[in-house]
This record gives C-alpha cells, sequence and structure tokens, in this order.
C-alpha cells in the first residue's frame, strides 16, 4: 500500500534511505553509501506539501518512499527508496506510479529524474518503467545545475543520465 507519511514517520525515511543505499557498494559504488540521506527539513516540506509517499508492509510500517521535487516548475522524482528486504516486491514501481499519478493531475506531462545509467536498478529498471534517457543536449538549465550539484557530492558524472516519463 501507498500512502501519505505520518508525521512520526518522518525520521524513520532517511534510515529507510541509508539502509537501501548500501547495494551500491557492489557496484563499486561504496561513495554512495557515505553521502547523507535526504534531510528530515526537505522529507517534511514534502509531506506537508504532498510531495511524500511511503509504501507500507501488511503491518502499516513504512518500508520505502518516494519524495518527488519540482525544480524550476518540473516534476522531477528526487528520491526513491525501499529496504533491500521488501525489494523486487512491487513497492518501487507502486511508489513511482503514484509520483507519475499525482505529477499528472497536477498538470505535468513528464516525469523526470536523474540516476545512475549502468546499475541495474537504476536507468534499467526505470527503462522498464516508461522512462528514456535525455540526450545531454535537451537538458534544460535547471538539470544542469542539478547533474552539477551531484557530482559535487561525489556521484561520478560519466556514470549518471537524465530520464524522462511522458505521462498520460
Amino acid at each position: 500500500m501507498i500512502r501519505r507519511p505520518h508525521p512520526h514517520e518522518i525520521k524513520l525515511l532517511p534510515q529507510i534511505e541509508s539502509e537501501a543505499d548500501l547495494r551500491y557498494r557492489r557496484a563499486g559504488l561504496g561513495r554512495v553509501v557515505d553521502m547523507p540521506p535526504a534531510s528530515l527539513a526537505s522529507l517534511e516540506a514534502g509531506r506537508r506539501e504532498g510531495r511524500l509517499w511511503v509504501a507500507v508492509s501488511a503491518l502499516n510500517r513504512p518500508v520505502g518512499f518516494a519524495l518527488m521535487k519540482f525544480p524550476a516548475g518540473a516534476a522531477w522524482l528526487d528520491q526513491l527508496s525501499v529496504l533491500q528486504r521488501w525489494q523486487g516486491q512491487g513497492y518501487g514501481s507502486a511508489l513511482i506510479e503514484r509520483v507519475a499519478a499525482v505529477a499528472g493531475s497536477l498538470g505535468h506531462r513528464t516525469l523526470h529524474l536523474s540516476t545512475y545509467r549502468d546499475v541495474p536498478w537504476n536507468a534499467p529498471y526505470y527503462a522498464r518503467r516508461g522512462f528514456e534517457e535525455m540526450p545531454r543536449g535537451d537538458w534544460p538549465h535547471v538539470f544542469r545545475m542539478q547533474a552539477m550539484e551531484e557530482n559535487s557530492h561525489g556521484h561520478p558524472p560519466w556514470r549518471r543520465t537524465i530520464m524522462r516519463r511522458l505521462l498520460d
């Protein structure tokens, strides 16, 4: 089930992100594990503004989350994290679908994200969910700035890409 998080659940989300990121070590991206997770302030703002959703277990406990932002008015899937134990069970897909539905209901025709192009649970995963790589020449200024910020945090730029999904 996907729902909006309760205020007391916000503090759990950075832990979920950090635990989900542990698998990046297997892809030679241990640096990702060392990066700080989404801030509580950013997550709380997302909750208040209706841009944050959690996937919950049968016991109604958060096992994943998705955070959407709107840089320069574009719908952007800023973070998608699911606890390793719960990966591969459709929670990530359900979160993506919720973000896409809300973005579409707000009048957006496209949902964007940045990801690793060569990590199986990144670009290939998103491609199976309707996303396609955007040629770098098509990136608007705000996306170039997003990429520069990610690079400054240690993401290797040659492995990153921006993807888009057209919304119905």
